[in-house]
Order: structure tokens, then C-alpha cells, then sequence
């Protein structure tokens, strides 16, 4: 299953965030008898305001994610389970011939990023009347606007900027290679600019395919399984009169938007009355009243560095649960949704500082046991890993040499991944309302998942790096007699055996992961 994942605005990019640090773990869809669904995801970033941290963070991680994975299992799309067995793909890795599209997870805005809002809609060219026109739809701040930061919070700039989406060289090229069998996911915020702007306009311009001669797959286009992730309120900004951003407006933002959403988008309407019909498949909605952390009023000029939250997190939960509905349920007829989807989410607790045991049975059978599996795989490799090279399993072919540890493989891991993950995990525990899965502050294993506890059995010991090395290898013997690692790189051999090695040791040595 091919997933096209867009996202929108910097809420696009930090929701992408937490759902990269769940496919790292092995976290996948799964159909409706628990069986896990192979998985490849394109994600399409579409944010004008390139020097965004959040967006150049999420880059980063995609790459890394993507180098790994190939490192690991090569191209392979069939990957049954394990670390990072969900493929990430760039548009261009899956466009035959892909000439003029760059080897990117961004969309390409060039045109709207390199102008003031003025010049994009040539305003000194346009006559008296709508120059007037004009200044009563747009306040001189966003006219003057230098659109390479974004839409400020500005939806209506964005709606007339993001128009030149559906003439792009990115929207043919995904066009051709669209399959009726694959499903398109938009994640934005509805209380911002480009999110609230970008969601409706690129759902409009897919449903309205069939009316694009330059398009190919046209019908599949216009009738796609399309899902979709509104994330309402739950930023705290510090106030600035002279920032165009305020709190305060973030409800009757959200409030429009809904409205407009209602009619043109998840609700349809004919003659004043409500049609059981919606140009989205499959609608989330999450929020919080509870707002985060003040962040730093930044309109753009600074990057809008945002920490982590939890919000995102769940967020990227949706993602996963999309990729699970049946097809039978996310039928498409001329371009509308028949009998759409709508969802929430709720905590299993409301408490201000959550772990891995506050969320729904749902959420905990689906997430828990492997990202706690990836966490005590993270403190292995960081803490005791180059102390075992020479030792047991690193011993068996493919041996594992201290050459590995200078590895770009290695180097991508362990410099790069591994920093952001750690950073991650400090930004959602540091945030309001605040999520620690892990206790960062312990290189213990028995001590690395907060609010749940290590069994305690006569005659059986805790968990600790000894353990784990003596499972790790008599997994390795084990797993050598069926010739599994024969042509396997050291890379996949050694995430394979952690992964197969902690999936028992987790049922084991804790209590109630699940």
C-alpha cells in the first residue's frame, strides 16, 4: 500500500516528526484481523518558508530514515516487521523517469517563496478598483509580506498563494504515477496560514482531477481514498503587539475554517440541507485545551523552532490508523466521499504529565511494546554496544568488526538519528501538557520505562545489558542455523537480533507495557 502524504505547514512537518520515530520502532498499520500491512510512504512537505526549523529537522530525519532503511533491507517494500521496516520514498524515487524533479521530500515553491504577497498578485499592475478591491481584502502587513516565511497566520494570503499548486510539475508527476490503490493523507493545522489554506486546495485540486486534460489517471485520481488530520488549538504563543500572531485569534480562526470546512469540504450541502457526502474519506480531528508551553512569538524571520508535544504524537497516530480502514470503507464516487469517516481522540486518563500506560487499550496494543523495544535498543547501541564488539554474537557472520562503528550506517544511527530522538523525547517530557515515556536521566534498562516496572521473580533476575547480551547471543546461534544473516549485512543482522531479542525480553521483564 502506497500512502502520498502531504504535508502542510510547519504543523505538517512537526506531526511528520513523532510518526518517524514510529515507524523507526516498527510500528505499522494493521488490517482488521491484527496482522501487520506492508507500507510505503511518500511524504510531500508543502510549506513555502524553507528556512523553518521544523521543517528542516523533519527533512533531516526523513533522510536519515531513509538511508538506514536502505542500508538495513536495500529497496525492498516488503518488509514483515522490524526496525524501519516502513519504506519512506521521495516522489522521485518512485517517478520512472524522474527528470526535473529534485531527490526531495519538499514541494517545490519556488515562485511563491521568492515574493512579497504585492508582487505575486502583480498589485502595481492592477487598475484603481481592484487595488481597492484588494487593500479591503488584505491589511498593507500582508501585502507587503515576503511570502519565503510563510502565510503568518494569514489563511487568505495562503488560498491565493497555494493555487499555482495544481499547475506544478510535482502535482503532474504525482498524477501519473497515482494508483487506484493508493491513498492520499493531509495533515495541517486549521488555526494557522499555510495549514488552514494549503488542506482545502490540494483536496480540491485532487477531486477536481477528472476536469485536468494534463493530467493522467485522471478517474483514479478524482475518486481516491483520501484521509485527512486537522489539528485545532493547543499552541501557546508568547504575546508581541508587533507580531501578527496572537493567541487570542486562534479561535476565530479555527472557528472560520470549521464553517468553511462544513460547507465546501467534510460536509457538503445542497439547497440549505446536510448531504451524508465529504470530499475526505476519513476526517481526525485533535486538540487540547491545555496549551503548550509559551513558544517564542515568531512570524518566521527567526525559523519557529517549536518544541515537541504530545498533540503531534497522536497526531501522527491518525496516519497510521488511515492506512488501516479497509478499502471497502473509503469509498469515492464522482469526487465525494460516500458515508465518510469522522474521529477523535481521547486520553484514557487527563492527567498534565502522561506516560505510556495513560493512553487508550488501542493505542497501547498498536505503540507501546515497541517503542519501548526501540528505546532499550537506542540505550544498548548508545551505552554498551561497542563494549560487546568481539564478544558472542558479533562473532557470527556477518561478523561485527570495530571497522562498523565508522560506518556511514553507524554514523547516521548513532550521531544523527539517535541525537534527534534523545532531543525528541527531552522536548515532549519539557512541554505542557507533558509526555515522558522514558526515564532519560538512567543508562539502566530495569529503570528506562517510567510508570512501569520491571517483574520481580524468584530465581529470575532483571533486565540489564548482561541479559541482553546473553539473549543476544543465543538468538544469534539460533538464528544462524536457518542461513537468515547468509548474504545479510552487519547493519540489518544487528537491528534484526535486537529486535527479536527485546520483543521477548519486554514481555519478560516488565509489567503491564501493555
Amino acid at each position: 500500500m502506497r500512502l502520498f502524504l502531504f504535508l502542510v505547514g510547519g504543523t505538517g512537518s512537526r506531526v511528520m516528526r513523532p510518526l518517524i520515530m514510529q515507524l523507526a520502532a516498527g510500528i505499522r498499520p494493521l488490517d482488521e484481523n491484527g496482522n501487520q500491512l506492508p507500507a510505503e510512504i511518500v511524504p510531500i512537505i508543502v510549506d513555502p518558508h524553507k528556512a523553518n526549523e521544523d521543517l528542516k529537522r523533519t527533512d533531516n530525519l526523513l533522510r536519515w530514515y531513509r538511508q538506514i532503511r536502505r542500508s538495513m533491507y536495500g529497496d525492498s517494500d516488503d518488509v514483515k516487521k522490524g526496525f524501519f521496516g516502513v519504506k519512506i520514498s521521495t516522489l522521485s524515487d518512485i517517478i520512472p523517469d524522474s527528470t526535473g524533479i529534485a531527490d526531495t521530500f519538499m514541494f517545490n515553491l519556488g515562485s511563491v517563496a521568492s515574493k512579497k504577497f504585492r508582487d505575486f498578485i502583480s498589485y502595481p499592475t492592477l487598475d484603481s478598483g481592484n487595488q481597492a478591491l484588494c487593500s479591503m481584502m488584505f491589511s498593507d502587513y500582508q501585502l507587503d509580506t515576503k511570502m519565503d516565511i510563510g502565510f503568518v497566520g494569514s489563511p487568505n494570503i495562503g488560498a491565493v498563494a497555494l493555487n499555482q499548486f495544481k499547475d506544478s510539475e510535482e502535482f503532474r508527476q504525482f498524477s501519473n504515477v497515482f494508483d487506484k490503490n493508493d491513498r492520499v493523507f493531509v495533515v495541517s493545522s486549521i488555526f494557522g496560514g499555510t495549514g488552514a489554506a494549503g488542506y482545502p486546495i490540494i483536496v480540491k485540486n485532487i477531486r477536481n482531477a477528472a476536469n485536468n486534460t494534463m493530467l493522467n489517471n485522471r478517474g483514479d485520481l478524482r475518486d481516491a481514498k483520501i484521509g485527512a488530520l486537522t489539528v485545532l488549538p493547543y499552541f501557546n504563543v508568547q504575546q508581541d503587539e508587533n507580531s501578527p500572531i496572537s493567541r487570542a485569534d486562534f479561535i476565530s480562526k479555527t472557528k472560520s475554517a470549521l464553517f468553511y470546512y462544513h460547507d465546501n469540504l467534510t460536509g457538503l450541502r445542497q439547497e440549505g440541507q446536510d448531504l451524508n457526502m465529504s470530499k475526505i474519506n476519513a476526517c481526525y480531528y485533535v486538540g487540547d485545551e491545555v496549551a503548550s508551553n509559551p513558544y517564542f512569538n515568531d512570524p518566521g524571520d527567526n525559523g519557529q523552532r517549536n518544541d515537541a508535544h504530545v498533540i503531534e504524537y497522536v497526531g501522527a497516530l491518525a496516519i497510521l490508523d488511515f492506512l488501516s480502514i479497509p478499502d471497502s470503507q473509503l469509498v469515492s464516487r464522482n469526487g465525494n466521499a460516500l458515508n465518510p469517516i469522522f474521529k477523535e481522540y481521547g486520553l484514557a486518563a487527563d492527567k498534565m504529565t502522561l506516560t505510556l500506560r495513560d493512553f487508550g487499550a488501542q493505542t497501547r496494543s498498536l505503540v507501546n511494546r515497541r517503542m519501548a523495544m526501540f528505546h532499550l535498543a537506542y540505550m544498548y547501541i548508545t551505552n554498551q554496544f561497542r563494549a560487546d564488539i568481539g564478544h558472542g554474537y558479533t562473532y557470527d557472520k556477518p561478523e561485527i568488526r570495530n571497522e562498523f562503528l565508522s560506518s556511514t550506517f553507524f554514523n547516521d544511527l548513532t550521531s544523527n538519528f539517535f541525537v534527534a530522538y534523545r532531543m525528541w523525547l527531552v522536548e515532549l517530557r519539557n512541554n505542557r501538557r507533558s509526555f515522558a515515556p522514558f526515564n532519560l536521566e538512567t543508562t539502566k534498562l530495569s529503570e528506562a520505562l517510567c510508570d512501569i516496572a520491571p517483574r520481580k521473580k524468584l530465581f529470575q533476575g532483571t533486565i540489564d545489558y548482561k541479559t541482553l547480551l546473553s539473549a543476544l547471543n543465543k538468538a544469534s546461534m539460533d538464528i544462524s542455523k536457518t542461513g537468515r544473516y547468509t548474504s545479510a549485512n552487519v547493519s540489518y543482522k544487528l537491528l534484526d537480533l535486537l529486535d527479536e531479542v527485546l520483543e521477548k525480553l519486554i514481555d519478560e521483564k516488565f509489567v503491564g507495557v501493555v
